[in-house]
């Protein structure tokens, strides 16, 4: 019984001349350099404005970014800054906001500390009543 591998090679037996000849077409047209088929792997040297080109559409979403960010630095520029008043509070205010502030830091760095929760006891530590009968 013949495998399918030699089902196929008896078939196309008869293709393997042609095959070669186009090969041999192929193969010396590219040693002559007739052809555009061996040319296509052959470039130019890039020159700058090729590369420049090439990234044309980078250099024109980063020039967009660029605008934007300069048009709402623009905005923000042209407000005048707005200075503190001098406050007219007296030193005593001002102790008693210092001494308010310190307190509220210390609650939000140390939290208060919390009573110990009595841990369970064990099941084997249990006295259950017993009676004796």
């Amino acid at each position: 019984m013949k495998t399918l591998r030699e089902i196929l090679f008896e078939r196309h037996q008869a293709a393997e001349p042609k095959l070669d000849v186009v090969r041999q077409k192929v193969l010396a047209s590219i040693a002559s350099g007739k052809s555009g088929v061996g040319q296509r792997h052959v470039r130019e040297k890039p020159t700058w404005i090729f590369a420049l080109l090439s990234l044309r559409w980078h250099l024109a979403g980063l020039s967009a970014a660029w605008l934007l960010v300069a048009i709402l630095n623009s905005d923000q520029s042209s407000a005048a800054p707005v200075l503190a008043k001098a406050s007219d509070s007296s030193p005593r205010q001002l102790l008693l906001a210092l001494r308010e502030n310190r307190r509220q830091l210390s609650e939000l760095i140390e939290p208060p500390p919390a009573e110990p929760i009595a841990a369970p006891r064990r099941r084997s530590e249990a006295k259950l009543p017993t009676q004796i009968v």
